[in-house]
């Protein structure tokens, strides 16, 4: 039943350009997860809707870039998706990720060209208040 609940949206997905966003984290019994959701257009719409789905957490031994690849290349095999279509890769900014000679986007790049990485706005955003917070936290401190 769990997979039927990820190939119903992913039906949709087939035959349209997406891309990938993934992130990796520890939970809260500090096991390493990987999140992995696709971000799409769908071009049979005339308004061209945005869709983000959330393929799944796995769970994974370590968040090594050759632990995230195959993880990402088992769900598209298990959900029959094709990086033929994949036009984007968005990821936090650790060099796991985003690293030039072995990061996943690169390793992703190799398997499609077209695929381009970006560092993910919203953890960029995430950052810029988390250090913006604890500069009011300074500033506060130094005032009181």
């Amino acid at each position: 039943m769990a997979h039927q609940v990820q190939r119903d949206p992913v039906s949709d997905i087939r035959g349209n350009y997406f891309s990938i966003i993934a992130d990796e984290y520890t939970d809260a019994s500090n096991d390493e997860q990987l999140s992995i959701c696709l971000r799409w257009v769908d071009a049979r719409c005339t308004m061209l809707d945005v869709h983000e789905d959330f393929l799944g957490f796995y769970k994974i031994p370590n968040i090594a870039s050759d632990t995230v690849v195959p993880v990402i290349k088992d769900t598209f095999i298990r959900l029959q998706l094709s990086f033929q279509y994949c036009r984007g890769q968005c990821y936090d900014g650790g060099s796991n990720m985003l690293g030039k000679r072995s990061g996943v986007a690169k390793r992703i790049e190799n398997i499609q060209p077209k695929a381009k990485a970006t560092h993910c706005h919203g953890h960029s955003l995430s950052l810029v208040v988390k250090d913006a917070t604890k500069n009011c936290q300074i500033l506060s401190d130094v005032y009181e």
